[in-house]
């Protein structure tokens, strides 16, 4: 039910009147475009996260967080925790903030501090079982980080910049259980009947077996053709079983992470096969229920070679509202700000012929913004040197560009 009513003010965000999320911890969040830092849904008793595994809905969404930035918002504020929206709307990039507006803003959303749980959009990232390691990554998203996450603490300020020990190396189990605890599920059916999309990622959420119990849920009760499902997935786990579950709901829309092609999208996505990839993509197209998207998470090392993906989408009949440009801010050290002024140039000159695709130019504007340069190019190179250790890698064979530009930070 679209409208022309307007938005309560300048700075307005439909998502905390009408959307429910999760970080892969089970921790209700924001919303997953806000920092990650600050953006959890905290009791104001323990000043601890809530859980969606050990807390109701109904106890979190009027709880002091939930509030707050509702009120700033309706007085045309910009929370703290939402930098990343408005940041890229000072450099003239449309952001995810605008998406939703578009999307979600309705006549029938409640707009007060207090309002009653009306939940329409479902963000559940279900916990961090993964079988990829991407470079831009970390543990509390993918499992296969678990390994090797200390060893490259020192080399980069990441994101998180916490090192696996004691409690924090044994919560990484819980990241995988939670999604299978019984409040999680009694939470779901609390919300299910006035939900019209659910987001499913993770980790790797083909993977995560618990979504069974809920996509059931909504099945046995009616629910299905009125939801839309959407997951972020590597393509490397497509089971039938899944497939035959998407035939009772709506719509079914696959946000495929591809960050580049060939060689340099396993270098970034290991230990990914690009063959195992292309495969799956052809086949899921094929599907009428399914939507495919090409979801790429702009970054250092894939910026240069972005016109390859995109003549890769163009080959396979995509069209520019079919792939979706993420610019990558954190961690910083893989942040496109922090390429020499010489790759800036080359990426720019690359995707000139390009700009016809969404966000293309949204990419240069954005690479130009700040310099990062000096900040963070060590840690960039120190950062993938020691993955080419861990990995058996080489980023001169993945990323040529970088030719004469390592050594001369050695």
């Amino acid at each position: 039910m679209k409208t022309t009513k307007p938005l309560p003010s300048e700075t307005f965000c439909v998502l905390p009147f009408m959307h429910v999320a999760t970080n892969a911890a089970g921790s209700f969040r924001v919303c997953c475009n806000s920092n990650p830092n600050t953006n959890q849904i905290k009791d104001p008793e323990t000043d601890k996260p809530y859980k969606i595994y050990k807390h109701e809905v109904e106890d979190v969404w009027n709880s002091p967080t939930y509030t707050k930035i509702r009120q700033q918002f309706i007085d045309g504020e910009k929370p703290e925790m939402c930098v990343r929206c408005f940041r890229e709307e000072d450099a003239g990039i449309r952001s995810p903030r605008a998406g939703f507006n578009e999307k979600w803003w309705t006549d029938d959303v409640k707009v007060d501090t207090e309002i009653p749980v009306d939940v329409r959009y479902v963000d559940l990232r279900l916990g961090n079982l993964c079988n990829l390691k991407c470079r831009m990554c970390n543990p509390w998203a993918s499992s296969m980080w678990i390994k090797d996450w200390n060893a490259v603490i020192p080399t980069a300020k990441l994101d998180p910049p916490v090192e696996l020990t004691g409690e924090t190396l044994a919560f990484m189990n819980v990241m995988t259980e939670w999604p299978d605890y019984k409040q999680t599920g009694l939470n779901f059916q609390n919300i299910a009947h006035t939900v019209e999309e659910i987001y499913l990622t993770g980790g790797e959420p083909t993977l995560a077996i618990s979504q069974y119990k809920l996509l059931d849920y909504c099945i046995e009760h009616d629910l299905a053709s009125n939801i839309k499902l959407k997951y972020n997935t590597n393509l490397t786990n497509i089971p039938q079983k899944m497939i035959d579950y998407w035939s009772h709901f709506k719509r079914v829309q696959l946000n495929c992470s591809i960050d580049a092609v060939g060689a340099r999208d396993r270098y970034i996505r290991y230990p990914s096969s690009w063959k195992k990839v292309v495969e799956v993509f052809d086949k899921l197209r094929t599907i009428d229920s399914v939507d495919i998207q090409i979801h790429c998470t702009i970054q250092a090392l894939n910026v240069v070679a972005l016109p390859e993906l995109l003549d890769f989408a163009e080959s396979r009949g995509l069209t520019g509202d079919q792939v979706y440009l993420n610019i990558l801010n954190h961690p910083r050290s893989m942040n496109i700000q922090l390429l020499p002024k010489e790759l800036k140039q080359l990426a720019q000159d690359n995707l000139e012929q390009y700009k016809h695709w969404p966000k293309v130019e949204d990419v240069i504007k954005y690479m130009w913004t700040e310099d990062l340069h000096a900040e963070h190019w060590k840690e960039f190179v120190d950062y993938n040197l020691k993955m080419d250790e861990l990995q058996r890698g080489k980023l001169l064979d993945a990323c040529p560009e970088f030719e004469g530009y390592i050594d001369a930070t050695l």
